[in-house]
């Protein structure tokens, strides 16, 4: 298996060196860079080209969403992962806009983290379940006090099938394509095609627009 190549964005030495051992335990993990401000996080990215940017919120120069906005639009093929103490529904919403491809909590277990950057560095998307929750009951909130509540396309307008339909549903719980061939009991081969039809349907990018569509347009349905 390749060998992930991680740059650590946090403006603390100390969590940055903690990680860099932690990460390297794995054989499949290996940290090329660190960097403590947003301005030479987005240097060293289009310098070093790393696979995944570990990004903290946090920084003291720049916002880690300005950040990861600046990193997606100049190196588009970098994933990002944000690692974080924020759990707030603001943060994770925009980040997921600047175009981060997970979202962890810093009290995460080591574990969790490192399954996390293998999985954003395989190409799919981390959030939480509880996290996406925030998100969906803050959208909600929004709409309902400035009247802004839309009526969404249903899944028969989006011509959705009904394991389209299962497959959103796993995406939006933050299931790893693994999991979903083994929840659906279909090879991971179909499940990558199924995945690609959502994305062309719903005319968007990635699992996770895919999945911030699902539940802010109303089309989340829980599979039979």
């Amino acid at each position: 298996m390749d060998t992930i190549r991680i740059m650590l964005v946090d403006d603390h030495a100390l969590l940055r060196q903690g990680l860099t051992r932690l990460l390297e335990l794995d054989e499949q993990l290996t940290v090329i860079g660190q960097a403590a401000t947003g301005a030479a996080a987005i240097a060293m990215a289009q310098k070093t080209r790393p696979d995944v940017v570990v990004l903290d919120v946090n920084l003291p120069d720049m916002t880690g969403i300005e950040v990861a906005a600046q990193i997606r639009r100049l190196c588009p093929g970098i994933r990002i992962l944000a690692l974080t103490i924020h759990d707030d529904a603001s943060y994770i919403s925009e980040m997921i806009r600047a175009g981060v491809d997970g979202y962890m909590l810093k009290d995460a277990e080591p574990a969790r983290l490192i399954l996390a950057i293998k999985r954003v560095g395989a190409g799919e998307s981390v959030f939480p379940t509880r996290l996406m929750e925030k998100v969906v009951n803050r959208y909600h909130s929004i709409s309902q006090e400035y009247g802004r509540i839309q009526t969404a396309a249903t899944l028969e307008e989006l011509q959705l099938t009904p394991r389209e339909q299962e497959v959103l549903h796993c995406i939006v719980l933050g299931m790893s394509n693994k999991q979903i061939a083994a929840q659906l009991f279909i090879s991971e081969k179909t499940v990558k095609n199924h995945i690609t039809n959502l994305l062309r349907k719903l005319d968007v990018e990635d699992r996770t627009q895919a999945a911030v569509y699902a539940v802010t347009k109303g089309l989340f349905k829980t599979p039979q």
